[in-house]
């Protein structure tokens, strides 16, 4: 590698850098940081120009590290944490009602039970502006990528301040015509039966576990990570799904029944990153969801299932 010029390589060029060996393509470090992969491209043929060699490597399977690369990596990365962590720190100490919340959650949750509350929190602050995310990957508070998470499961990073919101239940649904035509399932026979299932990747949730277990001999004849889907299936008469009982009880063309066990609820966290939590209007948006979350248990919850 040739000697180069440290005065000609920027922080652009180490964001570049990382996104690309974090996703392993152009097209996903673009997305990343929200420009189109052909000036990815360039950025990347720039930044080795400048360093006089290349730090990553075009394979088959996508962008590898070269050894240069891995020599600068755990740098450049200790460089990106520094400046997240001033981001946050100016963040937190921002004591405006104003600007934008960005707010990362599941699709039908953040459909059904958040923006169907908006009005209350932009009645009491006219001047916020709130973004729902319900990407399908778990955005990073600790990137800045979303400044409050609703998840239906435990935070595992230390830095993440977090409290349990509530429970989410379950329950088993089926379309009356669907029941007409295969019978009813609660005699614990589920051979001849067809089930609306998640796809593998989501087996591990609670629900989606014992929905596997408890269908055991029962054919599964569509997967799907869509809750909305699910509904869909299950109200056309594709088989029995287990449903979010906020999404399914509303719906009078859908039977709920009675197993032999009901499905486990899920527990609702809410967490933002311990630099931030201390902003003006990430603090009021946390106190809305509180609210919120409050006043929504019975219908999340209707029965007041314990985990």
């Amino acid at each position: 590698m040739k000697r180069f010029d440290k005065a000609r390589l920027d922080w652009d060029d180490m964001q570049c850098f990382l996104a690309i060996s974090r996703t392993g393509t152009l097209s996903g470090a673009a997305q990343q940081l929200g420009v189109t992969q052909p000036t990815m491209g360039r950025r990347l043929e720039r930044l080795h120009d400048r360093v006089g060699g290349a730090l990553l490597q075009r394979t088959p399977t996508g962008f590898v590290l070269t050894a240069a690369g891995e020599r600068v990596l755990a740098h450049v990365e200790r460089m990106d944490e520094e400046a997240l962590a001033v981001g946050r720190a100016l963040t937190g100490e921002d004591d405006r009602l104003a600007g934008e919340v960005r707010i990362t959650t599941v699709e039908a949750f953040g459909a059904h039970v958040l923006v169907p509350e908006l009005p209350v929190l932009l009645d009491r602050y006219p001047k916020l502006a709130i973004e729902i995310d319900v990407d399908t990957r778990s955005l990073s508070l600790a990137r800045r990528e979303a400044d409050v998470a609703i998840r239906m499961a435990a935070f595992r990073q230390h830095e993440i301040v977090v409290r349990k919101a509530g429970l989410m239940a379950f329950a088993v649904y089926a379309a009356p015509d669907y029941l007409e035509r295969f019978g009813d399932p609660t005699s614990g026979k589920m051979a001849g039966h067809r089930i609306i299932a998640l796809q593998n990747s989501l087996l591990d949730m609670p629900e989606g576990s014992w929905f596997n277990t408890s269908m055991a001999g029962a054919v599964t004849v569509l997967s799907t990570n869509s809750r909305e889907g699910q509904v869909k299936a299950c109200l056309a008469g594709a088989g029995l799904a287990c449903l979010p009982r906020y999404l399914a009880d509303p719906h009078d063309r859908l039977v709920r029944l009675s197993l032999a066990s009901d499905p486990p609820a899920r527990e609702i966290w809410v967490g933002t990153h311990r630099d931030t939590r201390s902003n003006a209007k990430i603090r009021v948006v946390l106190d809305w969801i509180a609210e919120l979350m409050r006043h929504a248990q019975g219908q999340l919850n209707p029965d007041n299932v314990a985990r």
